[in-house]
């Protein structure tokens, strides 16, 4: 019996104790926070934090000249785009200036086109008016048979001056007379010309005192000496003209100072060279009187 009442009295104690506990949990009210009354804020401040770190990473970055892939790839991007749009405008001004040239061939071949009709209208007017002007007929004149004389030219361009005379004289370096076979003439190196057409039949140096000299040939009949030259011109068997430069005077062989000797032979034989001079003169002035009146 004693058991059973102590059974009891324990189950008794232990539900009042226990009713006890409940009620002292049910009248404990949570102590909320400030922070956890808005979630919401909090939540913010969770968010923003992660994101100044961010920042803060994304500062010590750019203090330090770190360069991110990203990074790269933007500026490879920027880059690109800066080239593709020089690129355009390269195109753009090619395209500008092939117009401008195309433009500017065009109007090159229509000034040609229109100065070569024009140079044509000329030439077509031209011809029009040459027809116009042609309608008498015209004639070549007739060939007259040319005048049967030559040219007749002075052996020095100067006045003739005889300074020693053709026949017997004392020969100035050797004192013993002699015959002279032509006349001197004044003449200090200048040039000695051909009297008539004729062809050279001998040039060199003369053995007997001539010194250099030149020979030339008149249609067969006279033959005209030059001697004492400084310079020859001519080679034997070339064809000279009545005023050919033929040598120029001087003062080599036997010689007392710069002159030019002058003979003449007709059919081989010497005769004077005045008289001959003299007869040219006045052939040639018959001539000159004929032609004039």
């Amino acid at each position: 019996m004693k058991t059973l009442k102590s059974k009891y009295i324990l189950t008794l104690m232990v539900l009042f104790y226990s009713c006890l506990c409940f009620a002292q949990f049910n009248t404990l009210t949570p102590t909320v926070s400030k922070k956890s009354e808005n979630p919401k804020v909090s939540d913010k401040s969770n968010l923003e934090e992660p994101l100044n770190q961010k920042k803060d990473k994304k500062s010590w970055k750019r203090v330090l000249n770190i360069t991110t892939k990203s990074d790269l790839k933007n500026e490879a991007e920027a880059s690109t785009k800066w080239l593709t749009s020089q690129i355009d405008s390269l195109k753009t001004l090619i395209k500008e200036y092939s117009s401008v040239k195309e433009r500017r061939r065009n109007e090159f071949e229509k000034l040609k086109d229109s100065l070569m009709l024009q140079a044509q209208n000329r030439v077509e007017e031209t011809k029009k008016a040459s027809k116009k002007q042609n309608f008498f007929t015209t004639y070549d004149f007739v060939d007259e048979p040319a005048a049967s004389f030559s040219k007749i030219v002075m052996p020095v361009k100067n006045k003739i001056t005889i300074t020693s005379s053709y026949g017997t004289r004392t020969h100035p370096i050797f004192g013993t007379k002699k015959t002279h076979n032509g006349i001197d003439l004044k003449a200090s190196y200048e040039n000695v010309y051909s009297v008539m057409d004729g062809i050279v039949t001998a040039t060199g140096w003369d053995s007997k005192g001539g010194g250099n000299f030149i020979k030339v040939k008149h249609f067969n009949r006279f033959e005209t000496s030059y001697l004492h030259l400084s310079e020859i011109y001519y080679r034997a068997g070339e064809i000279v003209k009545a005023g050919f430069v033929i040598g120029k005077s001087g003062n080599t062989g036997n010689s007392t100072g710069p002159h030019l000797h002058f003979s003449v032979k007709e059919f081989g034989q010497s005769i004077n060279p005045s008289h001959f001079l003299n007869d040219l003169i006045k052939v040639n002035n018959l001539i000159a009187n004929h032609y004039e009146h």
